[in-house]
């Protein structure tokens, strides 16, 4: 574990005890004071669940702050000017309710202007609330929030942009740009799988060198994925003792193979065990550079954000989360 990192339940239980616990919080707080402590609320109602009735999630966090700032997510591209400009000194928290991606958006704000962050799960995966082991209920993770306890948590990095879960190119990449929005929001993680029949016999795979801790590595491969979290991909698991407060990155090669090999990858990709008969390679880096022949997009959570080259790097207990 990095020596700026927290596990969860020592974090969750000094922060309980110095702040005496959820009830006093909230009962003891004078009224100027609750006056002073608001909630700013990023709302996706383009996300799989985004239609879902957020008023007691709402409600719950008008008692114990006072009535909370939303800020709908309208036009992703303008999202951090507003975020930016609406983190003023009155707001204590940053609550999302929305998918992986939106939480993505609003890292980028997050690591510029700190404010612990809490999650409403509204997306088609949810891998960080997951992860984070946030309850999907609504009402239930707006209590881990005015409960209070927080942690710190990595946060990976590649060519400047942040990622929480994980970082991803090649069959993952061109999977998620090609799945239409309403097979994620009408069949939610079934999507992915339905995805990966239509776009295993058209994908190709790639040459990848990978240079960092005095070695160089090239590889062929069909997905190489950097895992910062525990879950990611709509359920699959980097590592069985991955976390995401460990300083480290989960890099993650799926080599070219027979099909049965295939099958026996995924089912190690889900459990994040790799018998010797996956075509799969774990490693663990703090920091490498990665670079392909041909430019290669990258996902960060799951969104097309930068292209290769590329220099990874994790942020060992960067960011202030609400967890139970």
């Amino acid at each position: 574990m990095s020596p700026t990192s927290t596990s969860f339940r020592g974090a969750a239980r000094a922060r309980s005890a110095s702040a005496g616990g959820p009830d006093s919080a909230i009962d003891s707080d004078p009224a100027s004071e609750r006056a002073s402590r608001r909630a700013l609320v990023v709302v996706n109602r383009k996300a799989r669940s985004g239609t879902a009735d957020l008023e007691p999630a709402i409600a719950a966090l008008a008692a114990a702050f006072g009535e909370p700032t939303l800020l709908d997510v309208d036009d992703p591209g303008d999202l951090a000017t507003r975020l930016e400009r609406a983190c003023g000194p009155d707001v204590d928290r940053v609550a999302v309710a929305g998918g992986d991606g939106t939480i993505n958006s609003v890292l980028q704000v997050l690591m510029r202007v700190p404010k612990p962050l809490g999650i409403l799960p509204l997306g088609t995966a949810n891998d960080f609330a997951r992860t984070l082991g946030i309850p999907t209920d609504l009402e239930a993770a707006a209590a881990v929030i005015v409960a209070g306890r927080t942690t710190q948590i990595d946060v990976g990095v590649v060519n400047d942009r942040y990622f929480v879960n994980a970082a991803g190119l090649g069959f993952s990449t061109k999977l998620q740009a090609e799945l239409p929005d309403w097979t994620k929001r009408h069949l939610g993680p079934l999507a992915y799988p339905l995805g990966v029949v239509r776009r295993w016999r058209r994908h190709r795979a790639f040459s990848v060198l990978i240079r960092g801790d005095g070695e160089t590595i090239r590889r062929r491969v069909i997905q190489l994925t950097v895992a910062n979290g525990r879950f990611y991909g709509g359920g699959m698991t980097a590592e069985q003792d991955a976390r995401i407060d460990d300083g480290q990155l989960d890099v993650l090669m799926v080599l070219p193979g027979e099909w049965w090999r295939h099958v026996v990858g995924v089912i190690g990709l889900k459990r994040g065990v790799y018998p010797e008969a996956a075509p799969i390679i774990a490693e663990r880096r703090a920091r490498f550079e990665l670079s392909t022949v041909r430019p290669e997009w990258i996902a960060t959570d799951g969104e097309p954000s930068t292209q290769t080259p590329a220099t990874f790097a994790v942020r060992p207990g960067a960011l202030e989360v609400f967890v139970p």
